[in-house]
């Protein structure tokens, strides 16, 4: 008991020194070597006790979002559920923007690397959290026959990882990260056909348009249509 309670505290040394690092930093150029001289361990004993960078810093990231009562932070009410899907959004894009400078560096190096154990628990709690948001458009009916909560819990998950992406590269400050989540969200839910909402959804597209408007427009954002070619038979 006493010798498991000892590693459970050299685990959590580890975990600090890396967020410590990283803080420092801003990156995660860190070695491994550097990580255990940091929470006064060894190398081996680093590697023993954790395993890899990538293990470690997966475990950071869970322990972070550990603090985050998320289920405290949505909002109680779902008089709206159509707004408690954009309050909910709005939640998840502030614990990233709030902190910049430590979970860009973290989350970059994360996306483009897998880890069998700790990125599943990590994409399992964000897939729980949607799963929350989408129940009172279920509850209110506003999902079609043929639909389930899981269906969109599950492309709000796909849809907020692959815009993270673009803000951890700094091709989105944090304004934009939340305009673009808002214009995606607003097209999600009005694919439903919920006739009475559509209007206002239409206007959080544009209002999520013009603060992305920078963004949105490329060097060359033409397209030319070409007739196809006919098929010899």
């Amino acid at each position: 008991m006493i010798r498991e309670q000892k590693k459970e505290g050299r685990r959590r040394a580890i975990i600090h020194a890396a967020e410590a690092l990283i803080r420092e930093t801003g990156s995660t150029n860190f070695s491994m070597v550097e990580l255990g001289q940091r929470a006064g361990l060894s190398t081996a004993t680093t590697y023993n006790l954790i395993g890899s960078k990538a293990t470690v810093l997966y475990l950071l990231l869970n322990r972070c979002m550990d603090r985050v009562d998320m289920g405290g932070l949505l909002p109680r009410g779902r008089k709206d559920p159509f707004e408690h899907v954009f309050q909910a959004a709005d939640i998840a894009v502030d614990i990233y923007t709030s902190d910049p400078n430590f979970y860009r560096p973290l989350m970059r190096f994360l996306l483009g690397v897998p880890d069998p154990v700790h990125r599943p628990a990590f994409m399992k709690r964000a897939y729980r959290y949607w799963r929350i948001v989408v129940q009172g458009l279920v509850d209110g009916g506003y999902v079609r026959d043929g639909l389930e909560a899981s269906d969109l819990a599950r492309d709000f998950q796909v849809f907020f990882a692959g815009s993270i992406d673009f803000w951890v590269h700094d091709e989105l400050d944090g304004p934009q990260f939340q305009a673009q989540i808002r214009h995606g969200m607003a097209l999600r839910l009005l694919a439903l056909g919920v006739e009475p909402v559509n209007d206002r959804l239409l206007r959080k597209i544009k209002s999520a348009r013009r603060a992305m408007k920078q963004v949105l427009v490329f060097d060359d954002d033409t397209v030319t249509v070409k007739e196809p070619t006919p098929i010899k038979k």
